[in-house]
């Protein structure tokens, strides 16, 4: 089904999420490598990634709520599309708490021997378990996409063929199909061999059902 939130088709919310779920990720990786060399360098860029994810994030939230609720009220991918927004809710708000607690320790910050020392046990705890999370929210979005075709323009599809061509608005436009006669004498069934291979199929089963709906 189409996306509520689209540009030029493209839905908005996928496009968007990559932006939270990088810095989210960076910020784990950042206090990893704080914690693992004492430079101060990495806190603080741990510190930058966490709220510039929590800025992406609640930017790209806006598109998805638009596509959440556009979902009909009973159906699977309403439910999985709760599921996918809870957990990058608990994600989002745990990373909020770390950022704050980054952030007090950066201001707090005190020079011992030289050198600026944070305690990132906590926040580091917190961040693995947003991250967690996120996974998981992110493994049920891309449920959304791959069982639910959320955000996946309406399409023919050929066993026989790994494409989604032809899409459903290429055949609105083309119309009932003229039948192709051969000019002489053929063995067995005819196949046209004009126009484009994609649409043979196309073609044959207009043939078979008719004129379309408003076409004469």
């Amino acid at each position: 089904m189409y996306s509520k939130a689209r540009v030029a088709g493209h839905p908005i919310h996928p496009m968007l999420v990559a932006f939270p779920i990088a810095f989210y990720t960076a910020t784990v990786a950042m206090l990893l490598a704080y914690v693992g060399t004492h430079e101060a360098f990495w806190y603080r860029v741990a510190m930058i990634a966490n709220l510039a994810g929590i800025v992406t994030a609640a930017i790209a939230v806006i598109p998805g709520a638009i596509d959440l609720f556009a979902l009909p009220p009973s159906s699977r991918a309403r439910a999985t599309g709760l599921k996918h927004a809870g957990f990058n809710l608990v994600a989002t708000g745990l990373f909020a708490v770390t950022a704050l607690l980054v952030y007090r320790g950066w201001s707090h910050r005190v020079m011992v021997d030289g050198e600026y020392l944070f305690d990132a046990t906590i926040p580091l705890a917190m961040a693995v378990v947003a991250w967690v999370s996120m996974v998981i929210g992110g493994s049920l979005g891309w449920t959304l996409v791959q069982t639910h075709h959320v955000g996946i323009k309406p399409a023919l599809i050929h066993a026989d063929r790994p494409s989604r061509e032809p899409e459903l608005d290429e055949l609105d436009r083309l119309g009932p199909a003229r039948p192709v006669r051969p000019v002489g004498p053929v063995a067995g069934p005819f196949t046209p061999t004009v126009g484009p291979r994609h649409l043979r199929d196309t073609l044959d089963e207009r043939r078979r059902s008719g004129p379309a709906p408003g076409r004469s």
